[in-house]
């Protein structure tokens, strides 16, 4: 889902740096705004981004899977951030004691909305990255435009790449633990977390011995040695230029958006 999907698309021959760019640009305007139509806005067209570049289907996948940690924020916005006419309480007032405890506000659930929605805005752009940019020309982007050292961009992009590949591993072993009638399903907290205890001791070496292989590579590869070369060299082409231009014009729009009012959440009393 993480990983790198070779198609032919616009989005695939677009500059790392114009798709860097992009992600910055949808994190200013997610600070920027705080409307849930507008944040919701912001999502689809990553989403439309998504599909023109012919990961649409992993881009939604991508959206979908960080649809828990949206729905914990807004919880935790809704109960912890009160705001305007109350809805409804989760321990009715009838109840002793705890009566009229964590009031659902209608503040609560804008400001909810808006949190969980700025999260998938600032993250999903990242799954379209990646999806249609090869790890080392983002470290291209990286070293050679904006002179990011190395060993930094070398690290950030390897941090990612290991993501798809230790989560592969612990669908491989827990497959293999279910083969074995070794049970991990259930709603048990408790009993998952020791369920998964077979499997986290291998994931542990797994990643230990393909960080030492990693290391090893990259000696035989005289990694850290002077005179760096590179196989390819990326410029910024017509069409990334006027993608920049695109995008500049739309982060002016969300300025004077945010500045005369819109796109403000609006508490109703």
């Amino acid at each position: 889902m993480m990983e790198f999907v070779y198609r032919r698309s616009l989005i695939h021959d677009l500059h790392p740096l114009t798709k860097l760019v992009w992600s910055v640009l949808i994190l200013i305007l997610a600070l920027m705004l705080d409307s849930p139509w507008y944040l919701g806005g912001i999502i689809l067209s990553v989403i439309a981004v998504g599909f023109i570049g012919k990961v649409g289907k992993e881009t939604l996948l991508y959206t979908l899977g960080l649809l828990v940690l949206s729905v914990i924020i807004f919880l935790l916005q809704v109960w912890f951030r009160p705001g305007g006419r109350v809805l409804f309480s989760v321990f009715p007032s009838s109840w002793a004691v705890v009566g009229g405890w964590l009031p659902v506000t209608v503040g609560g659930v804008l400001f909810g909305l808006s949190m969980s929605l700025r999260v998938l805005c600032i993250v999903t752009p990242f799954s379209v990255i990646l999806c249609t940019t090869q790890p080392r020309d983002i470290i291209m982007a990286l070293v050679d435009k904006l002179h990011v050292p190395y060993d930094y961009a070398f690290m950030f992009t390897t941090t990612l790449r290991f993501i798809p590949v230790i989560t592969a591993e612990v669908s491989t072993i827990s497959q293999a633990q279910r083969s074995r009638a070794y049970a991990v399903e259930g709603w048990n907290p408790i009993r998952r977390l020791k369920a998964f205890a077979p499997i986290a001791m291998p994931i542990v070496f797994i990643a230990i011995e393909k960080a030492e292989r990693l290391g090893l590579c990259m000696d035989l590869r005289g990694y850290g040695s002077k005179g760096r070369t590179y196989l390819r060299s990326f410029m910024l082409r017509f069409i990334d230029w006027a993608v920049l231009t695109g995008m500049a014009l739309v982060l002016i729009g969300g300025i004077v958006a945010a500045v005369s009012g819109y796109g403000r959440m609006v508490i109703p009393k």
